[in-house]
């Protein structure tokens, strides 16, 4: 969200940056994880949907702020609520959701368990976005963004100035 809304374009450039990376990060693990859950246990995989699962809740709730709300002693479900029907936030967890769950699917842990978690989390019909695409999307963002780096270097002299 930084990347795409931000009007510095040196915050742009650096979270752009970042996702770079972590997206190296998420298709090594892709690979390797493909090939490795197939040969789980029933119940090794199970153990790994149940973490899965709750990983993913946490994520989701993560920004609900709900000890910000009781130390400042205000309606703390009022302010979660208004906080979950935020365009913001709403636009945070669509961003967030619609990368991990495509790759939790092409990785194979895709039980009626994880179906039904994604469900109630309002996330499953992320299962069918085209995730090679949106880390297209993401290179050619960061490609953009790279070649109008002139900003970047006018900072880096600022700050040794």
């Amino acid at each position: 969200m930084v990347r795409d809304q931000a009007q510095n374009p040196l915050a742009q450039q650096v979270n752009a940056y970042v996702m770079e990376d972590e997206a190296r990060h998420v298709a090594f693990g892709r690979l390797a994880l493909r090939d490795y859950y197939p040969q789980l246990s029933a119940a090794e995989r199970s153990e790994r949907e149940d973490f899965l699962i709750e990983a993913c809740y946490l994520m989701r709730d993560r920004f609900e702020a709900r000890e910000v709300w009781e130390t400042m002693d205000l309606p703390v479900e009022e302010c979660v609520k208004h906080l979950q029907e935020s365009g913001t936030m709403q636009q945070f967890r669509s961003f967030l959701f619609s990368r991990i769950v495509p790759i939790v699917k092409d990785i194979g842990l895709w039980s009626e368990k994880v179906q039904t978690a994604y469900r109630d989390m309002g996330v499953l019909s992320f299962a069918d976005m085209d995730i090679d695409a949106l880390q297209k999307r993401d290179e050619d963002i960061a490609a953009e963004l790279d070649a109008r780096r002139k900003h970047v270097d006018t900072t880096i002299r600022a700050a040794g100035e």
